[in-house]
C-alpha cells in the first residue's frame, strides 16, 4: 500500500515538497500496516525522538472528528520521506512509491487518532474525509546524511520555536455570538446543568470582567490586545477558572455568587500574602503558577471544609487559610527562593503545587 496525495508539488530552499490532502481511510490504514511509523524513543530505538504516544488522547481527537457539525482538522500534519524521490502530478494526484519509508514528524496523534476513529467505527465507512498534510523529502545534496536528524530538527523546530498564539481574542468572539444566541449573561445566571467545560468560555469572560472591575484582581487582568502593567492576562485568568465554574455548577451558583466567592477568596489570600500583592512582579502569587494552583484548590477546600458552605465570606477564608502559613504566605511565593519557584512553570508545577497545599491541609487536619 502507498499514499495517494491529491495535491501539488512545491520548492523552499531547492528543497522539494509536497502539500496537498490524503483521504484518512489511507492515512489510517498505512499506519496500521506500519507503512506510515513514529520515530518513538524505546529501549529498542534508543535514537528515537518522539515520546510515545497516548491512545486516549488519540481516542479524545477521533471523538472530537467524528463529530459531522463541527470536527475538522485544518491543520497539515508533517511526514518525511526518507528518501529521495522526484514526484511527479498526474491529473492533480502524486502517489508515492509502495514501501516508501515515511515517518510523521508533527502530528502523530491525529494519525493515531484517525486509526482509531475508524477501528472504533466512529466514521464507517467513509472515504469522503480528507487530511490535510506536507511532505518533506530527503535531498541527497540539501539534507543531512542521517535522514532521522532532519526530521528530529524540524520536530524540535516545530515544538519549541513557534510560540502559542494568545487566545483572549477568539474568546471574546465567542463570547459576544453566544450572548446574541443565547441572551446576555448576568449576575442572576446559573451555569446550565448539562454545559460541557469547553462551552465555560463566555461564563469565565463575564467572571474575569467583573473582577478586573472591581476587588482584589481589580484592574490586574490584562485585556485582549491591552499593553497594562498586569501580572495575568485575560486568556490566563479565563482559563484557570475551569475548577471554579465545576463547583459552581455543581452547587447551583449565579455568576454573582461566584464573582462574590473568587473575590472573598482572593481577598483573604491577598491580605495573609500583602507583600505578594503589592510587589506581585517579584512574586508567584498572582501570576500562572499561583492563580491556576490556587483556583484548582479552591472547590477541594470547600467540599473538605463543609462548615464553609458554598459561598464564604472572607472572615471565613482567613480562620481556615491563616492555619496553613506555609502556602498561604510571601515567603512561599517568593519567585526567587520561595518554594513555590522550586516547581517550575506549566500545567505539571501548577498540580504539583496544588497537591503540595493538600498536603498541608491533610496535616493540618490530623
Amino acid at each position: 500500500m502507498n499514499l495517494l496525495i491529491k495535491g501539488a508539488v512545491g520548492t523552499q530552499h531547492g528543497r522539494k515538497m509536497i502539500t496537498g490532502f490524503v483521504s484518512a481511510r489511507n492515512l489510517a490504514e498505512l499506519y496500521e500496516n506500519g507503512g506510515l511509523k513514529i520515530d518513538e524513543y524505546s529501549i529498542s530505538n534508543p535514537d528515537g525522538y518522539q515520546r510515545e504516544h497516548s491512545i486516549t488522547r488519540a481516542r479524545k481527537f477521533a471523538r472530537f472528528i467524528a463529530d459531522d457539525e463541527n470536527g475538522i482538522s485544518p491543520t497539515n500534519i508533517l511526514i518525511y520521506l526518507r528518501q529521495n524521490f522526484e514526484p511527479v502530478v498526474k491529473e492533480g494526484n502524486i502517489s508515492l512509491p509502495d514501501g516508501a519509508p515515511l515517518y510523521i514528524v508533527d502530528g502523530q496523534h491525529r494519525t493515531v487518532g484517525f486509526s482509531e476513529a475508524y477501528k472504533m467505527g466512529l466514521l464507517g465507512e467513509s472515504e469522503n474525509f480528507d487530511v490535510p498534510i506536507s511532505l518533506l523529502i530527503w535531498s541527497p545534496d540539501k539534507s543531512p546524511e542521517d535522514q532521522r536528524l532532519e526530521e528530529a530538527m524540524q520536530f524540535y523546530t516545530i515544538n519549541t520555536q513557534l510560540k502559542r498564539p494568545r487566545t483572549d481574542l477568539a474568546h471574546q468572539y465567542i463570547y459576544k455570538v453566544k450572548q446574541v444566541e443565547k441572551g446576555p449573561i448576568g449576575p442572576n445566571t446559573k451555569l446550565p446543568m448539562d454545559l460541557k467545560k469547553k462551552d465555560y468560555v463566555p461564563y469565565e469572560i463575564y467572571i474575569s470582567e467583573q473582577l478586573y472591575k472591581s476587588g482584589p484582581w481589580k484592574n490586574l487582568i490584562i485585556p485582549p490586545n491591552g499593553h497594562d502593567e498586569a501580572p495575568m492576562s485575560q486568556g490566563s485568568f479565563t482559563d484557570s477558572l475551569g475548577p471554579v465554574l465545576d463547583f459552581a455548577q455543581n452547587a447551583g451558583l449565579t455568576m454573582g455568587n461566584v464573582i462574590e466567592l473568587i473575590n472573598n477568596y482572593w481577598s483573604a489570600i491577598t491580605e495573609l500574602c500583602p507583600e505578594s500583592y503589592d510587589d506581585w512582579g517579584n512574586y508567584l502569587l498572582m501570576k500562572t503558577s499561583g492563580v491556576y494552583s490556587l483556583h484548582l484548590f479552591l472547590p477541594l477546600l470547600l467540599t473538605r471544609k463543609r462548615n464553609l458552605g458554598n459561598l464564604p465570606t472572607k472572615e471565613q477564608f482567613l480562620k481556615v487559610l491563616s492555619t496553613m502559613n506555609e502556602h498561604f504566605s510571601d515567603s512561599f511565593w517568593n519567585a526567587q527562593n520561595g518554594s513555590a519557584s522550586k516547581f517550575g512553570g506549566g500545567k505539571k508545577a501548577f498540580t504539583e503545587i496544588y497537591r503540595d497545599i493538600i498536603d498541608e491541609l491533610d496535616q493540618e487536619e490530623r
